[in-house]
């Protein structure tokens, strides 16, 4: 009998011993199977000129060759973890319904270059691409939809010195780009904080 009890307290030992090991180690398991967090590409940084909300106003054309329009906006800037530069534009023209779309830049890691998609309350949208900052200016270029109708669309942001920062759109059109709108824009308030 003394051999037995000593056995079976030698062996529930081990068994005590060995749970929390087991233990630790499913739970070692389980840390290196759950995905990490992503993060922000550190590129990003680099659109934070953008945060905070804006105030433009500027003029445009419906289309080539129309008449130039009065036409003020509202950029309203949303956080989308740092991943993606978003907002919200609310811009009015005179005799013309309101404009309201919504902007989105991010970091493609896969091309190395930043991309903007935007959509808009009368139909169209676009995605253009920018490899970065050429000293003041950012250029986008890529396609934009309205309809059945695609054309080449360039959008460039310059910052300028005393904080603005002026946007113009413009389309490819037989070949030349034909300049559709330009804007100068304010920050309304300080930045959002990110």
């Amino acid at each position: 009998m003394k051999t037995h009890s000593v056995l079976g307290l030698a062996m529930a030992a081990t068994l005590a011993a060995a749970t929390p090991c087991a233990l630790a180690q499913g739970e070692a398991e389980k840390k290196m199977n759950k995905p990490a967090m992503p993060t922000p590409a550190a590129e990003m940084a680099k659109l934070s000129f953008f945060d905070g909300n804006w105030s433009c106003s500027g003029e445009g054309m419906m289309e080539p060759g129309g008449p130039k329009m009065k036409m003020t906006s509202t950029v309203t800037d949303m956080d989308l973890g740092g991943f993606w530069q978003s907002g919200t534009v609310k811009g009015t023209t005179p005799g013309m319904p309101p404009i309201v779309g919504n902007f989105h830049i991010g970091w493609d890691a896969a091309e190395k270059q930043y991309v903007m998609l935007w959509v808009d309350n009368m139909g169209a949208w676009s995605m253009e691409r920018a490899p970065g900052w050429e000293g003041d200016k950012l250029v986008f270029v890529g396609d934009m939809r309205m309809g059945a109708d695609k054309m080449r669309a360039r959008d460039t942001f310059t910052r300028n010195a005393d904080g603005s920062m002026t946007h113009q759109a413009e389309m490819e059109m037989g070949g030349s780009w034909t300049k559709m709108m330009e804007e100068t824009c304010r920050k309304m308030g300080s930045p959002a904080k990110r």
